[in-house]
């Protein structure tokens, strides 16, 4: 018998108990009783590239319960240009700046586009990747060049006229790099490409809410008059070819450059009503209803040639994900990249508190929490500490038991030395904390037995 759904004890024989009585009203989780609903929320087109950063800021459409928030960045009109090469964190890195905010203006999501990548594909929300790498991300070089060239291990086609395997969406929707990137409607992924208008490009990029079962974690969002708000960046120096990033590196760029259309749509859960069909009692809001989660990031810079030791600033909440971005600074190019062979350790120790939490090589790390779990590997100078893989080493469906309740006083402390010679380069500590609005957030009704 699926969880909450056992009949009131009755007297009366089976035969006369009637549909609806109190002796048979059953209440039904709420994952059955909402229903998935899709809208467009905001749409902007024609928004030209910069040398300078341009930001939009996008009031969320109103409707049942949040789960996520879907944002489409799409690059159309680039002609000419060659041989481009892309900065490594690309085509995520166009939006250098993600905020959503609840109804009161405090912030719930704040990361890069790149971070928010990692958080999207990593964080333990969907079983499968939202882009088409699978040996970290599309331009993540097996070469020692660090050149932003698409990486062939992912499975994308090179160039030419044939559909390309790392991108997303039907055979029709191919690229075609000779003829200015030319895409079907029905693509989800284009990256950009080296050739003839090769800055086109086309990337979905999920803000998820929703971290648990039952619609764990979906925000009430019924009230008009108090919008969510969703703050976009777009990175400046986009327009141009430069090194450092955000877009183009190298090679030619396009002649005619592309302009950007933003397209922002909800993913909701519905308000139930009060009984389904049979009389059976809904459950009108999620389990823990109010329970919010927190994506933010903290960076450590200048970092020494020989021990590190790093206390994580974000604590007294439950954690559910830490996420590690090693960057380089002698290497402007593709700084991630960079940092495996230099800034990233060999042997990697988080302490917790007084005891020790992992002392393990980072390759065993990659494995057991990349690789192993989520089938796909990790980006260049990225490692990751999930505490979703409950109950089955599977990163979705978690019960929460993995999740590290902590208070004002836990320290957390990363304490590594660089495999070599290291440049003094960053440390990106992504933190996915959950604040827990009741104990029910442990006890989400199951839909099976």
């Amino acid at each position: 018998m699926p969880a909450g759904m056992a009949a009131t004890p009755s007297g009366s024989p089976v035969g006369q108990q009637k549909k609806g009585s109190a002796s048979s009203v059953a209440t039904l989780p709420f994952a059955r009783s909402a229903k998935w609903h899709i809208e467009q929320s905001n749409t902007q087109s024609g928004i030209v590239l910069s040398t300078n950063s341009q930001i939009f800021n996008y009031p969320i459409a109103s409707y049942g319960y949040l789960s996520a928030i879907l944002v489409t960045v799409q690059l159309t009109g680039a002609l000419g240009g060659s041989a481009q090469t892309f900065f490594e964190d690309a085509p995520w890195s166009l939006l250098s700046q993600i905020q959503l905010s609840d109804v009161n203006g405090v912030p719930l999501f704040q990361l890069s586009g790149f971070h928010a990548y990692l958080a999207a594909k990593y964080g333990g929300y969907r079983p499968f990747a939202i882009d088409g790498a699978l040996k970290g991300t599309v331009f993540d070089s097996p070469t020692t060049a660090f050149v932003g060239t698409p990486n062939q291990t992912t499975g994308q086609e090179s160039i030419g006229t044939g559909p390309g395997a790392g991108a997303g969406g039907g055979p029709i929707a191919s690229v075609n790099s000779q003829t200015n990137a030319v895409y079907g409607y029905g693509g989800y992924f284009y990256p950009p490409i080296p050739g003839a208008g090769g800055m086109n490009c086309k990337f979905v990029l999920p803000i998820f809410l929703e971290f648990g079962l039952d619609g764990l974690g979906c925000l009430p969002n019924m009230d008009a008059s108090s919008r969510y708000n969703l703050q976009l960046t777009v990175a400046g120096g986009a327009n141009t070819s430069q090194v450092t990033g955000p877009f183009v590196v190298g090679g030619t760029i396009c002649t005619t450059l592309p302009t950007m259309a933003i397209t922002v749509e909800i993913l909701c859960r519905s308000q139930p009503p009060a009984t389904d069909m049979y009389g059976n009692m809904n459950s009108q809001s999620p389990p823990a209803v109010g329970s919010v989660q927190y994506w933010t990031n903290q960076t450590a810079s200048g970092l020494a040639n020989s021990a590190n030791t790093i206390q994580l600033t974000r604590v007294g909440n439950l954690i559910r994900n830490h996420i590690l971005v090693f960057r380089s600074s002698s290497t402007t190019l593709n700084p991630r990249a960079g940092a495996e062979l230099a800034d990233m350790p060999s042997l990697f120790e988080m302490d917790w508190d007084v005891g020790q939490r992992y002392i393990a090589q980072t390759a065993t790390l990659r494995l057991l929490n990349g690789y192993a779990s989520f089938g796909y590997d990790l980006p260049n100078g990225v490692v990751v500490l999930p505490n979703t893989l409950d109950p089955d080493f599977l990163p979705v469906g978690n019960l929460g038991d993995e999740w590290l309740g902590t208070v004002g006083a836990t320290k957390f402390t990363l304490r590594y030395s660089p495999g070599a010679s290291a440049s003094g380069g960053t440390l990106s500590i992504l933190t996915n904390d959950i604040v827990p609005a009741s104990n029910q957030i442990y006890a989400a009704p199951r839909l099976v037995s």
